[in-house]
């Protein structure tokens, strides 16, 4: 049967390094170790650079969120100052309009007094060279002088404010340019602090973006830390269990030197197939068996050659019933192809106690290992004088 297949399969064993390997071992972890030591610093390094370059991004993206900030209040107080200026150029363009019309009155109202004292002359002259010289001034031959002189007045106080209009229109159209070139010059201030705002919030978001990034680096490079931190501390476990390992598998070597030709039968009887390679008449071909095989007759007790636990105790595929134990000294004792089993997993037996017994082919099938690795078992069971086989011992 191929014991070492089902026991590799089942998974029962633990898997412990040959005693050879261990020092191997430790140097292997002892290198692994120093390596993920060396990434550490390096990964150390590069994040106390990166915390230094997250810093001055962040100083930067503060220094131009102030200068973004500076520049909003001056824009706001430039379109503050637009506003008033242009109120003012408002204002003085309605007056201008106004002492334009007042200027225009003026002249009109100038023009026809003029033009009404031209015509009074003008009839006047005519009317007297037609008329022969009288002594007798009556009163409509004088009323034309009140007239006259009303006219004369009317027309050179109509000049006079004409002049007066057109004086304080020029002196507003003035002004109303004065506020107009200083409203131009305010928007033209205002677009450039606009433009410069917006360089300044341009600077701020990828200020903030590339604080962002780099902070998001940071917290990848701070996982990688962790994570080498962690590998680091789990290598130095592993390696501090394979050096307890080494010395336990020292003191188990001593143990078991000790226990060579003292173990007790699990039951008595004649070897029929002994431990290694062997030929097989029946298949015609060389074998290679973990284990030796215990001819004793059928319901025959069966137990345990040591104390310990039992880590399987069921029938398993066509191997029979199965019974494992996991004894304190190291080993693990196998007993296959039983008739009936008397202990349940995980139960603790103590030596000689009964785990099953053989079935009609009255025999059974046994075997030793250590560290997953079968021994032979004539070497460690006391001598058996009934067996033929129980001298072949290396």
């Amino acid at each position: 049967m191929k014991w070492n297949s089902v026991l590799i399969v089942m998974g029962l064993l633990p898997s412990i390094v040959a005693g050879d390997a261990y020092e191997t071992l430790v140097h292997r972890y002892e290198r692994q170790i120093n390596q993920q030591e060396r990434q550490l610093n390096t990964l150390q390094s590069q994040l106390a650079a990166k915390e230094r370059d997250a810093s001055r991004w962040k100083q930067k993206a503060d220094e131009a969120k102030g200068e973004w900030s500076q520049s909003a209040a001056s824009s706001e107080h430039a379109k503050e100052k637009v506003k008033e200026v242009h109120m003012q150029w408002s204002k003085a363009r309605t007056l201008a309009e106004a002492a334009e019309w007042s200027a225009t009155e003026r002249s009109l109202l100038a023009r026809a007094a003029d033009g009404q004292l031209a015509f009074l002359v003008r009839e006047r002259y005519e009317t007297s060279r037609l008329l022969r010289p009288v002594t007798t001034v009556t009163v409509a031959d004088r009323l034309h002088e009140f007239f006259l002189q009303d006219l004369v007045s009317l027309s050179g106080d109509s000049h006079k404010a004409a002049e007066d209009a057109q004086i304080q229109e020029t002196a507003l159209r003035t002004e109303e340019m004065h506020w107009q070139t200083q409203e131009q010059q305010h928007e033209t201030q205002l677009e450039k602090l606009r433009q410069k705002q917006q360089t300044q919030w341009l600077k701020w978001q990828e200020a903030n973006q590339r604080r962002a990034a780099l902070e998001e680096e940071k917290h990848q490079m701070e996982e990688s830390a962790e994570a080498l931190r962690v590998m680091v501390q789990e290598l130095r476990e592993h390696r501090d269990h394979t050096l307890a390992a080494r010395q336990e598998r020292t003191t188990d070597d001593r143990a078991l030197v000790a226990l060579r030709g003292s173990l007790p039968w699990p039951a008595l009887g004649r070897v029929t197939q002994t431990f290694g390679r062997q030929y097989s008449s029946d298949l015609n071909q060389l074998l290679v068996s973990n284990g030796i095989r215990i001819e004793t007759g059928p319901a025959h007790m069966v137990r345990s050659v040591q104390g310990g636990r039992i880590l399987f105790a069921k029938a398993f595929r066509y191997y029979g019933q199965l019974v494992i134990v996991r004894h304190k000294s190291g080993l693990t004792s196998v007993y296959g192809g039983l008739g009936e089993i008397r202990v349940k997993e995980n139960e603790n037996v103590s030596a000689l106690d009964t785990l099953g017994t053989t079935g009609d082919t009255g025999t059974f099938y046994f075997e030793l290992r250590r560290d997953e690795q079968p021994i032979n078992p004539l070497v460690y069971l006391a001598p058996n004088h009934r067996s033929d086989l129980s001298s072949r011992r290396k």
